[in-house]
């Protein structure tokens, strides 16, 4: 069997079709207008974008300039476990899957909303070939996803 050494460009080009349709979705969709506690629902909404935003931010601030938006790890980079890698072992998806979700409430925009769901599925396959590369490259990574069960949310998946 031949060893696989591209970097998984097929992966970041997916991924950059998901945000071209997420914002497409905002720019061209309709947002809902007459739904009870819409307001309520729009402030929630800019909320959970925030913390989505916090956590990928957080999560680039434990790698520095080590990351990568390809599966394979880059050449040294070392494991992180602080931080939100404490609780989740790709938090950076899992900050933008929420960021997402709120854009899509505050716009109150299904098709917005529906492109959330179509990310967590993407993230969930795109971390299944990260996670193969992973444990090739660096020695603790099995003991440490023994250590953080949870993929992308913790206590779900």
């Amino acid at each position: 069997m031949q060893e696989d050494t591209s970097l998984g460009v097929g992966w970041v080009v997916g991924q950059a079709v998901l945000f071209g349709i997420f914002f497409m979705a905002l720019i061209a969709g309709e947002g809902v207008t007459d739904v009870p506690g819409l307001v309520f629902a729009q402030i929630v909404g800019i909320i959970v974008a925030i913390a989505g935003s916090a956590v990928s931010i957080w999560s680039l601030g434990q790698h520095g300039w080590r990351v990568s938006p390809f599966p394979k790890p880059m050449d040294g980079a070392p494991l992180v476990e602080t931080g939100p890698y404490a609780y989740v072992r790709h938090p950076m998806y899992s900050g933008i899957i929420v960021f997402t979700l709120g854009v899509g409430l505050a716009y109150a925009n299904p098709v917005a909303l529906l492109s959330s769901a179509t990310f967590l599925v993407f993230f969930m396959a795109k971390t299944g070939r990260e996670e193969e590369l992973l444990v090739e490259s660096l020695d603790d990574y099995r003991a440490y996803r023994s250590d953080v069960p949870w993929r992308l949310i913790p206590f779900v998946m």
